[in-house]
């Protein structure tokens, strides 16, 4: 996850941003995100016509830190999941509609808790992943995945 200091930093925001909104442009697709949940889980910060514009190819705009924090938990959240599922991608792509009832779900979906909860929500879904696939992505040596995805 990105730290305090880097998502403060404007220079770093500016030249993470395009990135940042391309990967959030391809996790929506994959998971296949309508509007309003995209917005949600940016906070509600993007409007419905920058998001547009950022499909269209128009994204020169630079996050703010919140923007930035959040995709970068959303992209874990992903590339978590990836892991977990390598060989039934499609499995981990449909887990964010699936009502779980361990913590800190409690019967939501994680796409509720993620768009309801805000950043605590997204902090949240990503220790959890990480907690299911024995840490964050920078791990060198993964374990087995859980057993629902065997």
């Amino acid at each position: 996850m990105l730290t305090v200091s880097v998502v403060n930093d404007p220079a770093t925001r500016e030249r993470l941003s395009a990135t940042a909104i391309r990967g959030f442009l391809r996790l929506a697709e994959v998971w296949r995100l309508r509007a309003d949940e995209q917005i949600d889980l940016l906070g509600g910060s993007v409007s419905r016509s920058t998001l547009h514009n950022w499909t269209r190819g128009a994204a020169t705009t630079t996050l703010n830190a919140d923007q930035l924090a959040r995709v970068s938990y959303l992209l874990a959240i992903y590339e978590g999941l990836q892991r977990i599922w390598r060989r039934a991608p499609q499995e981990a792509d449909a887990w964010i509609r699936r009502p779980r009832v361990e913590e800190p779900f409690r019967g939501q979906t994680p796409l509720q808790l993620m768009r309801e909860g805000g950043i605590i929500g997204l902090a949240s879904a990503r220790a959890y992943v990480d907690g299911m696939t024995g840490g964050p992505p920078s791990r060198a040596e993964y374990p087995a995945p859980p057993r629902e995805a065997v």
